[in-house]
C-alpha cells in the first residue's frame, strides 16, 4: 500500500512539476452561482472554440490540464439574470488563482496574468468614467453648442483611452499581454501610432498572423488616409444590380461611405443620427453609400426597409471578408470615410458634427 501511495504522489508530483502543466481555482461571492456553468473559450478566426467547462459549486471551481503554448482564451460564465459575462486572461503553465465577484471576473498568482490585471484594472476604472460623463451630459446635449461639448469631451476620453492602450502596447510589446492589447485596441489608434508600436516589434511577434494581418492593414489603410484619392468599391445593391462608388463621387459635393451591419448593435445605435444627416443634407449636398458587411441577404434588406435607411446600399454578403471592408482597411464597425466632390479623402470616422461641420463650410464658400 505504502508503495502505491508513493506511486500515486510521485504522479501528482510531476503533474504539478510539468512545465507546460496549469491549475485554475476559482472562488465567487455569490452563492446564486452555484450550478452555473464556466467556459474556458478561445476565438480563432472570429469564432469561438470551447476548451473547457465546468460547474460551481459551493462557490468553488477548478481547470487543470496542460497547454503547448501560453496564448490568451477567455473566461465565460452566464449569470442568473442571464447576462453573459467574459474575461480574457493568459491560459499558461502554473497555478492561477480567479475570482467571480458580481459581474466581474479577475485574475492572478502568473506574471502574464498580474500584467493583464492591472491593465484591466485601470481600463474598469477609465470606464467608469466614461459612464459618468455620459450619464452627466446625455441630457442637456439640446443645443448645437452643447452637442458641440458633448462631441468634445467624448473626443477627450477616446484620445485618454488610446493613450493608456498605447503606453501598455509600447512598454509590453513583445509580450503575449502586449500583443493581445495591441490586436484588441489599434482600431482607435492614429496610423502613426500603429507605426510606433510596429518599429518595436521583434521578428517573432511580427510572423503572428494577426500581426501580420494588422501590417498589411496599415498599409491600405495610408493608401487610403486623409488628403487620399478615393478607392473605388464595385458591389451588388439591394436587387442584385452593381453600383460603383466612383459612379456617385462628384455628383454632390459629399459622400459618406458607411461601413456597417444589421448585426452590429453600435451600427443600429448609431442610425437615428446618421438618418438626421442624411434627411438634413440629401441632394446637392450629401449621399450616403452604405456598404454591410452582412452574411445574411434577407436580413440585410429587411433593416434597411424597416429603419427605412433611404440612401444607397451596397454588399457581397461576406462579412468580415467583405472586399469593401478591405479596400478600405476597415477592422471594426461602424466605420465612415467622408469623400468630397474632387474625390478626395476628407476624414475618416468623423463625428456628425464633424462632418455637419465640413459640409456647411463648403456651403459657406459657395
Amino acid at each position: 500500500m505504502k508503495r502505491i501511495a508513493h506511486c500515486i504522489f510521485s504522479i501528482v508530483l510531476f503533474i504539478c512539476c510539468t512545465p507546460n502543466h496549469y491549475k485554475i481555482e476559482g472562488i465567487t461571492v455569490n452563492q446564486d452561482l452555484n450550478g452555473q456553468t464556466v467556459f474556458i473559450k478561445e476565438r480563432i478566426n472570429r469564432v469561438w472554440n470551447s476548451i473547457d467547462s465546468v460547474n460551481i459549486e459551493h462557490g468553488k471551481f477548478s481547470f487543470q490540464g496542460t497547454c503547448d503554448s501560453s496564448r490568451v482564451v477567455y473566461m465565460f460564465c452566464t449569470l442568473p439574470s442571464g447576462e453573459n459575462i467574459r474575461k480574457p486572461f493568459v491560459l499558461e503553465s502554473g497555478k492561477i488563482s480567479v475570482k467571480l465577484d458580481g459581474k466581474e471576473f479577475t485574475f492572478s498568482g502568473t506574471k502574464q496574468n498580474d500584467l493583464l490585471q492591472t491593465y484591466q484594472n485601470g481600463k474598469n476604472d477609465f470606464f467608469k468614467r466614461v459612464e459618468a460623463n455620459y450619464f452627466a451630459i446625455k441630457d442637456i446635449t439640446q443645443t448645437d453648442e452643447q452637442k458641440a461639448a458633448y462631441d468634445f469631451k467624448i473626443q477627450e476620453l477616446n484620445n485618454e483611452e488610446v493613450a493608456y492602450d498605447l503606453k501598455y502596447v509600447q512598454e509590453n510589446v513583445n509580450t503575449i499581454v502586449g500583443t493581445h492589447i495591441f490586436v484588441t485596441t489599434f482600431y482607435g489608434m492614429s496610423i502613426d501610432q500603429k507605426d510606433s508600436i510596429i518599429v518595436k516589434m521583434n521578428d517573432n511577434t511580427k510572423k503572428i498572423a494577426r500581426i501580420q494581418e494588422i501590417i498589411n492593414n496599415i498599409a491600405i489603410e495610408k493608401k487610403t488616409a486623409k488628403g487620399s484619392y478615393f478607392t473605388d468599391i464595385k458591389l451588388p445593391g439591394l436587387k442584385g444590380d452593381s453600383l460603383s462608388l466612383s459612379a456617385l463621387i462628384g455628383k454632390t459635393d459629399y459622400v459618406l461611405i458607411d461601413f456597417w451591419a444589421s448585426w452590429c448593435g453600435p451600427c443600429i445605435q448609431s442610425l437615428p443620427e446618421l438618418k438626421k444627416l442624411y434627411n438634413s443634407n440629401k441632394g446637392k449636398k450629401l449621399e450616403i453609400l452604405g456598404v454591410s458587411l452582412d452574411n445574411d441577404g434577407e436580413l440585410w434588406r429587411t433593416t434597411v426597409s424597416k429603419k427605412e435607411l433611404n440612401w444607397k446600399h451596397v454588399s457581397d454578403l461576406q462579412g468580415w471578408k467583405s472586399s469593401g471592408a478591405k479596400l478600405y482597411a476597415v477592422s471594426s464597425i461602424p466605420a465612415t470615410v467622408l469623400i468630397n466632390k474632387d474625390g478626395i479623402i476628407e476624414g475618416r470616422n468623423l463625428t456628425i458634427n464633424q462632418i455637419e461641420l465640413i459640409i456647411y463650410k463648403s456651403s459657406e464658400k459657395k
